[in-house]
């Protein structure tokens, strides 16, 4: 699994992460390149969001990110409201539908803070 983010106007520059499965033998080659090492994954959102939550956080453009486990506690929440949002597409969710339900589950959470508030257990990223 990649995730790439280009910026505007940025010649070519990427910024990603890569999530190997766990006992595959890619991360060895990998971690040969740059001496980067891969985090592994087994496919659970258990071993997934930790990563990529760590990632994101560290992002030049990071202002907030809440701790992996409040995004897994409200992981239900979530999957409930897009299994309904599913059923009213008739399964052809239209993308924008999906990430404005997204952050409504987000914010009723608190993982997405409103104007003037901050979770207390947010990490808050350096500049």
């Amino acid at each position: 699994m990649a995730e790439s983010t280009a910026k505007p106007k940025s010649k070519d520059r990427h910024d990603w992460l890569v999530l190997v499965s766990r006992g595959h033998p890619y991360k060895q080659f990998v971690s040969d390149l740059a001496g980067y090492d891969p985090p592994e994954y087994d496919g659970s959102p258990e071993s997934v969001v930790p990563s990529v939550m760590s990632w994101l956080a560290t992002r030049p453009d990071a202002v907030q990110c809440s701790m992996p486990q409040e995004v897994l506690t409200s992981l239900p929440d979530l999957q409930l409201a897009l299994a309904e949002l599913r059923e009213k597409w008739y399964g052809q969710v239209p993308w924008a539908d999906l990430v404005m339900e997204a952050i409504g589950v987000g914010s009723e959470s608190g993982l997405i803070p409103t104007a003037g508030a901050s979770s207390p257990s947010a990490h808050v990223a350096e500049p």
